[in-house]
Order: structure tokens, then C-alpha cells, then sequence
């Protein structure tokens, strides 16, 4: 026998509502419906939301600069940079491809 549900409202289903249809599905017209019914919800309750920033890097050619130390090396940095900063070229480079093809250089959350 297979269930089909037209209506998933939150109030009814609860963590099972924003569960996708496939998922869904499988789940509820499965032989052990009620066992795995019961381990996604346990598992929905432990989800917590955390926010996720991909970040890209652009790089440019190295270049040499002149310091005392390693700290002066930041400070002549930044200042070449503001003298050649028009004549320096960025581009991107990819450590990380998702599956679109797009890369990221790093994930911060």
C-alpha cells in the first residue's frame, strides 16, 4: 500500500514538512516507516543553523619589495601598492569546484 499526502502543513507533520518530497516519500511508504520517521525527527531536532560565507580569493603576480624586518614588509606592501595599484592585474584561481563548475578559495561560518 502506498500513502500519497497532499497537504504537509507544519502543524500536522512538524520537522517532516520542510522535508523534501523524495525523502518524504520514501520514508513514509517504506517497510520500517515508523523507525525512520522516528530517526529524522531525533535527527532534525539536533540540526542547528549556522550562516556560511564563500569566499573567493583574487590573486595578483608576486612582486618584491624592501624591508628592515618582517614588520616593515606589511608597511612597504601597502605602499606599493597605492603607487602601482593601477598597473597591477588580479585574477581568480580555484582551490575548491562545486558541482556548477564555480570554485571558492576558502569557507568561513
Amino acid at each position: 500500500m502506498t500513502v500519497e499526502v497532499r497537504n504537509r502543513s507544519p502543524e500536522s507533520w512538524g520537522p517532516l514538512a520542510d522535508t523534501d518530497e523524495k525523502t518524504f516519500c520514501a520514508m513514509i511508504n517504506g517497510r520500517d516507516a515508523k523507525d525512520r520517521l522516528k530517526a529524522h525527527i531525533k535527527k532534525q531536532k539536533k540540526l542547528k543553523t549556522f550562516r556560511v560565507r564563500y569566499i573567493r580569493q583574487l590573486i595578483s603576480d608576486r612582486f618584491e619589495v624592501q624591508a628592515e624586518d618582517r614588520y616593515g614588509v606589511a608597511s612597504a606592501a601597502r605602499q606599493f601598492f597605492d603607487e602601482n595599484k593601477d598597473k597591477i592585474k588580479f585574477s581568480s584561481h580555484d582551490h575548491y569546484t562545486n558541482k556548477n563548475g564555480l570554485g571558492y578559495d576558502q569557507i568561513s561560518y
